[in-house]
């Protein structure tokens, strides 16, 4: 029935700010307990999902029977369908939601949804609440459904189409009347928005009252309001369907776009890391794994979805009809895939995607297909990996750093060493660092973790003190929870270190900005000097923390000299007693501290000095307790899953054309590689096989060990164990 203009607007009301409601904000709820296996929602067991976003002329040529039988080939459980909130693609009733004007009394999302039911495809509607169209009588009537610059301008990413305020009925109204008149009409598995959560700048009337958009007031609002917004949609949803989820887009990873991700995700059933292509053609080729383990260390065991976008797109730039290089997507799914997430193929327009270009579809179609032909081998139980990294996007957001560079660096130089050298690992967030936590590993790597509370501090002595090792680099622990300096290393008695004064960057400054930034003197020969036989110093990080000085230190800084003109290129003074690195063992534990920003100025700046100095402190950290041993030429990603089936190791192959560059070309195929695993348990291997390969694995097994040689790897190989 639909709804009269006092109905509608009574729909949600007293939400339309957000802020009047009771607030979850702050308040992190505890953790529900595991479900049994037959309890598990649908949506946490599927592993590929597909999607093909309308535009408005596509229900003029849309042939709805050649979509889904594309899908159904490509072998998706669920599928994406596009009921959008600037156009309608069925026939609505909500006022103000806008029929395409080319539906022609067809209802396109209907006819999608039987014929995709018809083969077997779960379906959830996908809206997008930034968006509106600018009908002339909605603007006379909700002018405050609209986001506004400085000078009261709508901001418009498109002609008639302008972005929405989320302190608005718009959110809390018209978006709701669109959910339960699909309620009411169809059979949807679940509901989906893209585009929101976002930190939004706003100058509305309603936003000046608030607050300045940069200020934390206005922030802590936005906050807020979502979450009393994702609370009214998830009960939208369980009105009709209790087994049906309701996601939001949580995207952003490492580099978060300001909103508390660990908040809102708290009772999330679904997590969509919507980075649909790298970053600019400087992001690295990991990038979509990353995401993945990001999501995870914030969703736990509960869905975590990849969308990769088959159109062409670097960082802002993008040719949305036209297909993307075949290596570099196929990259993406294999990363999601290995690093234990549900992969997400999405591909814009019905007629432009299946008569104007259509070079996307046989590699979806090829890999999802393959993907399920080994379904089993590809629901994870648990992670094998004995490494975490700490990842602190709080902590990032509030560290004053030293430079102007971006304050993930120290993450993603750690992650980069790590790729190299082939350890498989996790991350673990701020907020969940307990012993549970921990005790799944054997080492933590901490990247220069500035912002410690006392009470985190607590959990990793207790985690050394259960024989646990840690790594940390710069100023890990060097502020409290607020931000607020320490007058010492919060861990400085677990490390045995004494910071001597404030933070420096070590250059020589001459004319023409040309600099020269310290080395690193070695003192002892050990394992953390492996590879450095041959020289007496190595190359130094750019930021470091002066240290007291102890006897018979490893390495000990230079001090900076002129790197120009050569005649004047040589050392001043002797070197500094001041320590490079400090290690110790305590039991079965092991610490190692690196003043300097060692993890950051190897990410930015590439010297392998750093970077080597960097892996044998992680290798020396971790000593023989990695599980996972692989040996061969090439950058190869690792992942190790203990799987419903048995266990699986995933190689994803970095090696290619143009791979650091934005975009992979077709991969350098690998040679043989030498695997050597410990499995966690003793249990008996019956079969091996490469999945990719589709060919039996020879191996041999002695206890708990297991050993095997992959010949080759393409850009993507399986090595699976059935037990």
């Amino acid at each position: 029935m639909k709804p009269n203009r006092r109905e509608f607007t009574l729909m949600g009301a007293g939400t339309a700010l957000g802020i009047a409601m009771p607030s979850t904000f702050g308040t992190i709820s505890a953790e529900t307990p595991k479900p049994k296996a037959a309890e598990i929602p649908w949506y946490q067991k599927i592993r590929r999902v597909g999607q093909t976003n309308f535009n408005e002329k596509d229900p003029l040529n849309a042939n709805v029977e050649e979509w889904a039988d594309y899908w159904a080939s490509a072998k998706v459980e669920a599928v994406a369908l596009s009921v959008s909130s600037a156009i309608a693609f069925y026939p609505t009733n909500v006022p103000f939601f806008r029929r395409s004007p080319y539906l022609n009394g067809r209802d396109l999302f209907g006819d999608c949804l039987k014929a995709a039911k018809a083969r077997g495809i779960r379906v959830y509607g996908r809206m997008s609440p930034d968006v509106q169209w600018l009908d002339p009588k909605l603007l006379e009537v909700h002018p405050r459904w609209f986001r506004r610059d400085k000078d009261g301008n709508l901001l418009s990413p498109a002609p008639d189409i302008a972005f929405t305020c989320q302190f608005s009925g718009q959110f809390s109204e018209f978006h709701p009347a669109i959910m339960r008149e699909l309620n009411a009409r169809y059979d949807l598995d679940g509901m989906y928005m893209n585009g929101w959560p976002t930190m939004q700048v706003c100058y509305c009337e309603t936003c000046r009252k608030i607050g300045d958009p940069q200020s934390k007031a206005y922030k802590d609002a936005l906050m807020a309001s979502a979450v009393n917004l994702i609370n009214l949609y998830k009960s939208i949803v369980a009105e009709k369907n209790p087994n049906g989820f309701y996601s939001c887009n949580l995207g952003g990873g490492l580099k978060e776009n300001g909103l508390d991700q660990w908040a809102l995700t708290r009772t999330a059933q679904w997590y969509t890391a919507d980075n649909q292509a790298r970053q600019g053609v400087v992001a690295p080729v990991w990038q979509d794994a990353q995401q993945v383990k990001f999501a995870r260390c914030l969703m736990g065991d509960r869905a975590v979805a990849a969308d990769t976008a088959s159109y062409s797109r670097t960082g802002r730039i993008m040719w949305r009809n036209v297909a993307e290089e075949p290596a570099e997507v196929e990259c993406r799914m294999a990363q999601t895939s290995a690093a234990g997430g549900i992969i997400w193929y999405h591909w814009l327009g019905l007629e432009q995607g299946f008569k104007e270009d259509r070079r996307w579809q046989k590699l979806g179609r090829d890999f999802m297909s393959w993907q399920a032909s080994h379904d089993e081998h590809f629901h994870n139980v648990q992670s094998l990996a004995k490494v975490a990294v700490l990842v602190a996007p709080k902590s990032t957001n509030m560290y004053s750093a030293p430079s102007d560079e971006d304050k993930t660096d120290s993450i993603e130089g750690m992650y980069a060493v790590l790729v190299e050298a082939r350890i498989p690992f996790e991350f673990i967030h701020e907020e969940d660092l307990s012993r549970e936590s921990l005790s799944r590993y054997e080492a933590l790597l901490l990247p220069n973790i500035a912002l410690l509370s006392d009470a985190q501090c607590r959990v990793l002595e207790q985690f050394v003190e259960r024989g646990g090792s840690l790594l940390a680099t710069f100023e890990t622990g060097l502020y409290d929870e607020s931000g607020k300096p320490r007058a010492d290393f919060a861990l400085g008695p677990l490390f045995g270190i004494s910071k001597t004064g404030p933070r420096q960057r070590a250059e020589y400054k001459a004319a023409q900005g040309i600099l020269s930034v310290h080395l690193q003197k070695i003192c002892q020969r050990n394992a953390i000097t492996a590879g450095f036989e041959e020289t007496e110093w190595i190359a130094g990080p750019v930021w470091r923390v002066p240290l007291a000085p102890i006897s018979n230190p490893i390495m000990t800084f230079i001090n900076p000299y002129p790197g120009y003109p050569t005649e004047a290129v040589y050392m001043r003074e002797p070197p500094t007693n001041s320590q490079a690195v400090v290690l110790q063992e305590r039991g079965k534990s092991r610490l190692a501290y690196l003043p300097g920003d060692v993890d950051a100025s190897y990410w930015r700046l590439d010297n392998w000095d750093l970077g080597r100095q960097l892996l044998n402190t992680i290798q020396w950290v971790l000593g023989d307790r990695n599980p996972v041993k692989v040996e061969g030429e090439g950058l190869l990603d690792v992942c190790a899953w203990e799987t419903e089936a048995g266990f699986a190791l995933h190689f994803v192959n970095y090696n290619g054309p143009n791979a650091f560059r934005g975009k992979m070309r077709k991969p350098v195929t690998l040679g043989p590689q030498k695997v050597r695993l410990e499995l966690p348990r003793d249990v008996r291997i019956k079969r091996a096989s490469l999945l990719r390969a589709e060919k039996p694995l020879p191996f041999q097994q002695q206890g708990r060990t297991i050993e095997f040689t992959v010949p080759s790897i393409g850009s993507y190989e399986v090595a699976a164990l059935e037990t």
